[in-house]
């Protein structure tokens, strides 16, 4: 099976990759955003992923979008057949599973980084908060760093 995902139209987690790299695209896009928050650049996808957690993201398995609303799908699907639009069948898939397991899986991953967190299906705030925290805290080592690095060069220089 592959997966592709997305968080809203413009931007892509990746297209057509195993479920495993799927995981480490949705991190990696995660840290990205929790750093880009730090410096004041983020991006509203990166909001939507904070707020609305693995819900923001769209999820496609062997190219048919996957649900995890079950009341919505079934309205959708309703709709396509009253207009009778039989693509909405061959495009979209219920598996609200898929999602449990991504959380399931994601929170396995940040535990083994030291991250302890709730669930990510809904919202991602508390996870953000721990991630810029770290940021923040080695952003001030890095600074002092260079400060004493500095210094030891002006102190062996000519006299």
């Amino acid at each position: 099976m592959l997966y592709s995902a997305r968080i809203g139209e413009s931007h892509s987690l990746g297209e057509n990759i195993a479920y495993q790299v799927l995981l480490l695209r949705i991190v990696e896009f995660t840290v990205r955003a929790a750093l880009a928050r730090c410096v004041d650049e983020s991006e509203w996808e990166h909001e939507l992923l904070r707020t609305k957690g693995l819900e923001a993201l769209e999820i496609f398995r062997d190219g048919r979008a996957v649900w995890s609303d079950r009341p919505l799908f079934e309205a959708e699907r309703a709709e396509a057949r009253r207009e009778r639009d039989s693509r909405f069948e061959e495009r979209n898939e219920l598996d609200p599973s898929l999602y449990k397991r991504l959380d399931r899986d994601l929170r396995v991953a940040w535990r083994r980084a030291g991250y302890e967190t709730p669930s990510l299906l809904r919202e991602m705030k508390k996870l953000f908060v721990e991630l810029e925290s770290d940021a923040t805290d080695r952003a001030t080592g890095a600074r002092e760093g260079l400060v004493v690095e500095i210094l030891e060069m002006g102190q062996s220089g000519p006299s």
